[in-house]
C-alpha cells in the first residue's frame, strides 16, 4: 500500500488531460449543441477556437490546457515525495514522466468527448514546464519566432517539437545549454512527445505542402447558435 500513492497519479493525469477545454468553452460560448470540431480545421484546440470564435473564448483554453499539462506530472512528483516520506519506494524517476505522457494522450484522446481531442501542443508545454522548465521555455521561444516569421501556427508548433527533441538531447549530453537535468528517461519522453505531436499535425503538413494552410489570424465565420 505504501507504493500506491504515486501510482494514483497516473489515472489522475489522464483524466486531467482529458478535460476537453476547447470543446466545453465553445459550448459555453455558443450553446450546448455547438461542437468546435464541426468547424474550421475541426480540431479541438486553441488555434481552431481562436479562428472560429475569437480571442475571448480562446484565452481560457490557453490557461486550462497549460494548467492541466503542468499539474499532471506535478501531482505525480508530489505523490512520489509523499510515498518516499512514508517509507515507500521511490518512483520519481519514472512516474512523473508517464503521468506527463498520459496528460497529452488524455488531451488528444479525451474520454469526455468521444476520444477526439486536440493535438497536444499547449498540454505538452505545460507538462515540460513541470519537468524541465528551461528546455520547455526554449522550445516555446522557437514557437514564437517561427509563428511570427511564417504566420503559420502549425510551422511554429512543428518547429517547437523539433527544438524540444534537440534541446533534450543536448541536455542529456550535458552541454552548457539547456541547464535542466535531463536524464535518459526524460530525454526519451521529450522525443516521444515531440514525434507524437508532429504526427498529430500530419493534416497541417499536407496543407502546408499544398499551399492551403491557413495563416495566423485567419478566421472563419460560424453560424449563430
Amino acid at each position: 500500500m505504501k507504493n500506491l500513492n504515486s501510482l494514483l497519479s497516473l489515472p489522475i493525469a489522464y483524466l486531467l488531460g482529458s478535460i476537453p477545454s476547447a470543446i466545453w468553452i465553445a459550448k459555453l460560448a455558443k450553446g450546448k449543441d455547438f461542437d468546435i470540431r464541426d468547424y474550421g480545421s475541426k480540431n479541438a484546440g486553441l488555434t481552431n477556437t481562436f479562428r472560429v470564435l475569437g480571442w475571448k473564448p480562446a484565452l481560457p483554453v490557453v490557461f486550462m490546457d497549460l494548467l492541466k499539462g503542468f499539474f499532471g506530472p506535478w501531482i505525480a512528483m508530489k505523490l512520489c515525495e509523499m510515498q518516499v516520506a512514508a517509507g515507500g519506494d521511490d518512483y520519481s524517476h519514472w512516474v512523473p514522466l508517464v503521468a506527463g505522457i498520459l496528460v497529452i494522450l488524455g488531451h488528444s484522446f479525451t474520454c469526455f468527448a468521444g476520444f477526439r481531442g486536440g493535438k497536444g501542443v499547449l498540454a505538452a508545454l505545460g507538462v515540460f514546464l513541470a519537468l524541465c522548465p528551461i528546455t520547455a521555455l526554449s522550445a516555446f521561444g522557437v514557437w514564437i519566432v517561427l509563428t511570427a516569421s511564417t504566420k503559420y501556427v502549425s510551422v511554429g508548433s512543428i518547429g517547437a517539437c523539433v527544438a524540444l527533441g534537440v534541446f533534450a538531447v543536448m541536455g542529456f549530453l550535458k552541454l552548457p545549454f539547456p541547464p535542466d537535468d535531463i536524464n535518459l528517461g526524460l530525454m526519451i519522453t521529450c522525443l516521444l512527445v515531440a514525434v507524437f505531436v508532429i504526427v498529430k499535425h500530419k493534416s497541417n503538413i499536407k496543407r502546408l505542402l499544398n499551399g492551403t494552410e491557413n495563416g495566423f489570424g485567419s478566421k472563419r465565420k460560424t453560424p449563430k447558435a
